[in-house]
Formats: C-alpha cells, structure tokens, sequence
C-alpha cells in the first residue's frame, strides 16, 4: 500500500439495542469524488446490508470533546 492507495473508511458501532453496525464509505474507482456509503448490520454471524447510496466529498476527522 502506497501514501497514494485509496482505502475504504469504516465506522463500527453497537447501538442501544445491543445491536452491532458498520457504516463504510468505499472509494468509487471511476471517480475521485464519489463514494458508496454502505450501511450493515450484523446477523446470523455475517454482515448484511441495510442500505447504500452514492455520496460525494466525504471528509474524515477527529477532535476532543469539548466540555462545559
């Protein structure tokens, strides 16, 4: 894997209902702009999917929370 290597983004959470899910943004290779934003849950030991759609400009970062 190169600096220049496009890599899919990858969310994985466990909501209230104790329920696992992913959300991943995967590249689209016919355009640097585009994504597939891919969302999953997991059942029956395997990820199955809940919806997808194209997105454009995914931005990706972190910061500290901020307190009162």
């Amino acid at each position: 894997m190169t600096p220049a290597t496009r890599c899919e983004e990858i969310i994985e959470f466990t909501d209230q209902s104790g329920t696992r899910r992913r959300i991943r943004f995967v590249p689209q290779s016919n355009n640097d702009d585009q994504w597939q934003r891919i969302e999953e849950v997991w059942r029956n030991r395997e990820w199955q999917l809940v919806g997808q759609d194209t997105v454009a400009d995914v931005d990706h970062w972190t910061r500290p929370v901020q307190t009162q």
